[in-house]
């Protein structure tokens, strides 16, 4: 894989921002006669934002910049002007400083109001490196350069593009240099008449390490001229090892590792969640092994010892080992993972957490059922098995433990699908009675129902316990939704009378709702706050002041 996939991502990103910034800055945002913007406090309604403002950003390092009269600044928590209302666009705080525009200008400010670097730039776009503020900017000839929080130019203005390297500790960014031919007006005047004409694909691509040495260059004439992105983790990874070697240095010793043939490496699945993967099959085997487990046979029958202790007979006419992904387990729940499946911390920051288990192969006897086993082999699960005229199997694992699948004929030959969820010491938590069953960062398990009315089908969401105790009862809201707070476990939650089909429920999307947010601690949940709002997201609150952007329609 090659970064030219995200040439074209970044590629046609830019030209949609770019357009709209360099030609009539954000003249459709924040129209007042259609809907308005304000805030929920996450430490109750007296301390909401009332939804007067005609556009907003999300509250960042204590302020969110909003849209008055037509003209944006800055409010606190409280509600006070802290910057005031002078900019054609304002935007979000980061390092202690916010991009701002007026006219088609933009400059940085910092939490004064002061500018930092001044509007003289037709576009900014802030890019850390090495955990300090930079911006990719624009100046005057419409050249790309790189300047620092001060102003100071890092790379100079007379690139096409500058294009940021994600994924990548020590490489940030590269330029893209074509020459213009200026007969034919300025590179400005013939960007904004035609941007496709100088996609990033064509021309000298330049490669820069983290603290601005140009590593290598190489001529391109399409995607697939870019540097390979397995090329890249190596520089990486030497630049890692060796970042305090001179430019010279550098120069030299990434150039070799760009001249080296690519390494014979077998396919991998395009996937953004590849580390979150369960090991193969091989992988488990050599990693059990090192820790004494092994499998055995003893007259045509398969058990499984850990060095001369017999943790599973051998009655099974074939075992074998396997492994699942656990994220962000309960602290509760690992002394038992570690006992009876081997768990580990594949990364604990990430929360990836690695089991192991021990599954049988279902055989034509009835002693022969396909069952699964901890490796210690005290604790045993049916991993498929015939029940109550249906089908129930292991679908999933989780952080509580085994998501049971039921499959049962229905009407009309339809099959039905239900979920139980089981503990990992193969107790049962919840009954197979729902369609959906998601356990949230916190050991809450969200469920949900189906329920068949003339109108359609309703969604009834519920909120249960880590140990299956009922917390919000089955019905009583129709979505609820988790926070992504590490201290608090707080939930947003609609409420709707009548209660709303799946139908009704997606027509209505964009209409104005009653919102609740809850607070669960324990087995109860308090209303922390109620509003009405036609647009909320959750990933947008602010754990700093607690606040809660949100869109309420005209």
């Amino acid at each position: 894989m090659k970064y030219r996939l995200g040439f074209l991502v970044v590629f046609l990103l830019a030209i949609a921002f770019m357009d709209v910034r360099a030609q009539e800055p954000f003249a459709t945002y924040g129209d007042c006669s259609e809907r308005v913007f304000g805030f929920a406090s996450m430490n109750g309604e007296a301390r909401n934002i009332p939804p007067i403002y005609c556009d907003a950003t999300g509250f960042s390092e204590g302020l969110a910049s909003v849209k008055r009269n037509g003209q944006w600044g800055y409010i606190d928590a409280g509600n006070e002007t802290r910057i005031a209302f002078s900019f054609d666009y304002a935007g979000r705080f980061q390092y202690g400083q916010a991009i701002v525009q007026q006219g088609k200008l933009q400059g940085v400010i910092n939490k004064r109001g002061e500018y930092v670097i001044p509007p003289v730039y037709l576009d900014l776009q802030l890019l850390p490196i090495d955990g300090k503020p930079y911006y990719l900017s624009r100046d005057s000839t419409f050249f790309a350069g790189l300047i620092d929080s001060a102003g100071r130019e890092m790379i100079p203005h007379r690139y096409t593009y500058i294009l940021s390297l994600k994924g990548y500790k020590h490489l940030p960014f590269y330029t893209v240099f074509r020459e213009i031919d200026t007969t034919k007006g300025s590179f400005y005047d013939q960007f904004a008449a035609n941007p496709y004409l100088f996609s990033p694909e064509e021309g000298r691509h330049d490669l820069y390490d983290d603290r601005f040495v140009k590593l290598a260059s190489k001529q391109s004439t399409d995607y697939g001229d870019g540097f390979p992105h397995e090329t890249l983790q190596r520089v990486d990874a030497f630049l890692k090892e060796h970042n305090r070697q001179s430019p010279e240095e550098k120069v030299k010793a990434v150039n070799s590792i760009l001249s080296e043939p690519p390494a014979a490496t077998e396919p991998q699945p395009l996937s953004l969640y590849r580390e979150y993967r369960r090991r193969e099959e091989a992988a488990v085997n050599r990693y059990l092994d090192s820790l004494g487990y092994r499998l055995f046979t003893e007259n045509g029958r398969t058990g499984l010892k850990k060095g001369n202790d017999i943790l599973i007979p051998p009655r099974h006419r074939q075992l074998r080992f396997v492994s699942g992904v656990v994220l962000f387990p309960r602290e509760a729940d690992t002394p038992v993972l570690e006992q009876h499946y081997g768990g580990t911390y594949r990364d604990k920051e990430k929360g990836i957490y690695d089991v192991f288990a021990v599954v049988s192969v279902a055989g034509k006897l009835p002693e022969e059922a396909a069952m699964q086993y901890s490796l210690s082999g005290e604790i045993s699960l049916p991993a498929a098995e015939e029940a109550n005229g249906g089908k129930k199997l292991v679908s999933d694992i989780n952080a509580l433990g085994f998501l049971y699948l039921h499959t049962t004929q229905g009407e009309a030959g339809l099959v039905e699908k239900k979920y139980s969820l089981v503990n990992w010491k193969g107790e049962e938590l919840l009954p197979p009675d729902y369609h959906k069953i998601d356990v949230m960062k916190h050991g809450h398990v969200l469920v949900t129902r189906e329920k068949e009315e003339p109108e359609g089908v309703e969604e009834h969401v519920g909120l249960f316990s880590p140990t299956g105790g009922e917390i919000i009862p089955v019905g009583v809201y129709s979505t609820i939704k988790p926070f992504f707070t590490a201290n608090r476990a707080l939930y947003l939650a609609t409420w709707s009378d009548p209660y709303p089909t799946t139908r009704e429920w997606k027509e209505s999307s964009d209409t104005n709702k009653t919102y609740v947010v809850l607070e669960v601690t324990g087995n109860s949940a308090r209303v922390v706050n109620t509003f009405i709002a036609s647009t909320v997201y959750v990933s947008q609150l602010d754990t700093k002041t607690g606040m809660l952007r949100y869109i309420r329609k005209q």
